[in-house]
């Protein structure tokens, strides 16, 4: 079996826990919310977009997805965080956790070792180490979530060593409560881990590898799964940004069929109209999981998940704070995986507009 690779891309939020040299005591906070309207002709019997997908989920309705409210705090070797959050996305995202921690968005407290590199442990519920894309829509470029990021964790729980050496490497080892989890039995605690290793080599170019190797739940039975995402994402010039991105999952299997593997690829490209204000972006996604490990088809369970999906998406910034993204986004398949009011088909085309408005204090 292999221990894999990937992270994180794209124009993210560079919210202080993120900052290197900290010269001062910090305080910063966050008020952000997005809510958005979606068309789907096809009018799904569920009511809803495809399972699959944990954000913006209603079909010909609106709602508010995510609702946050953040606060950092840091001085030279201490630093915590708090986030609460409400919407769609945290009912759906954390339906599995305690009901105590299903509007924890991040709450975590880390110490600095060193004074002349970065050196750090934080330990509580922080955003994953994999993944291309965070729960905080204006950070992503793509106005909708990709397949792979909504099955993929958005958070986890566990401890993380860090190392940064300079402005150019970033290195990571974690240990957690397993695949996207809060809460964890005992007896699983110490069996999940993960690894980032990220290369900046200049402010154009990121390359990025993250993995995770741990057990997760399969009909009460605890099974061995291995991710590794790699990506590169790179700015062609100052308007012209392209990423791709390659995710691999494996699971052990039964004594018999030895292990199950997926995976998906996944390219985006993004043209800044007008710098700050307008800008484009198109996206291609193909994911396979032919043993349904991460979803198991609504229109019939004995149906082989294999999904392309292509979007399209315009961005507008009317002022500071404020977002609006408009996005058309087309999926198909070999398999009749969506509904047409209650009938299987192959295709599904919607429409969605999404606006949201960010607020950041910091001193």
């Amino acid at each position: 079996m292999r221990f894999g690779c990937c992270l994180l891309l794209m124009e993210l939020f560079t919210f202080p826990a993120q900052a290197q040299t900290p010269v001062k005591d910090s305080l910063a906070l966050q008020l952000y919310a997005e809510v958005y309207a979606s068309l789907i002709p096809d009018k799904p019997v569920t009511g809803k977009r495809p399972g699959y997908f944990y954000n913006y989920t209603s079909s010909n309705s609106a709602a508010v997805n995510l609702a946050l409210a953040r606060v950092f705090y840091q001085r030279a070797k201490v630093r915590s965080s708090l986030g609460l959050m409400a919407g769609t996305y945290a009912k759906n995202n954390l339906a599995g956790e305690q009901p105590w921690a299903r509007h924890l968005y991040e709450a975590s407290i880390g110490y600095r070792f060193t004074n002349r590199e970065q050196v750090w442990l934080d330990a509580g519920v922080f955003p994953s180490h994999i993944g291309a894309e965070t729960a905080i829509g204006r950070d992503n470029w793509t106005a909708t979530r990709s397949i792979v990021a909504d099955n993929s964790p958005y958070y986890e729980t566990g401890l993380r060593l860090s190392y940064k050496p300079g402005s150019q490497w970033y290195f990571a080892l974690l240990t957690l409560n397993g695949w996207q989890r809060i809460t964890a039995p005992l007896n699983q605690l110490g069996a999940n881990w993960g690894m980032q290793v990220t290369y900046t080599p200049n402010g154009m170019v990121t390359f990025n590898s993250s993995s995770f190797i741990g057990k997760v739940k399969d009909n009460d039975v605890y099974k061995t799964r291995i991710y590794s995402n790699l990506y590169v994402s790179a700015w062609l010039s100052k308007r012209v940004g392209f990423f791709a991105g390659w995710d691999f999952g494996m699971q052990e299997g039964s004594a018999v069929s030895g292990s199950y593997a997926w995976n998906d690829l996944s390219a985006q490209l993004r043209c800044k109209i007008i710098p700050d204000k307008l800008a484009l972006t198109a996206r291609y996604e193909q994911m396979n999981d032919p043993y349904n490990l991460l979803y198991l088809p609504e229109v019939r369970p004995d149906l082989k998940f294999n999904v392309r999906l292509a979007s399209l998406n315009a961005d507008w910034v009317p002022r500071n704070g404020f977002l609006i993204r408009g996005e058309i986004n087309y999926q198909t398949s070999p398999q009749p995986l969506f509904f047409r009011q209650s009938t299987g088909v192959h295709q599904q085309f919607s429409a969605f507009l999404i606006a949201s408005y960010n607020f950041q204090f910091s001193k």
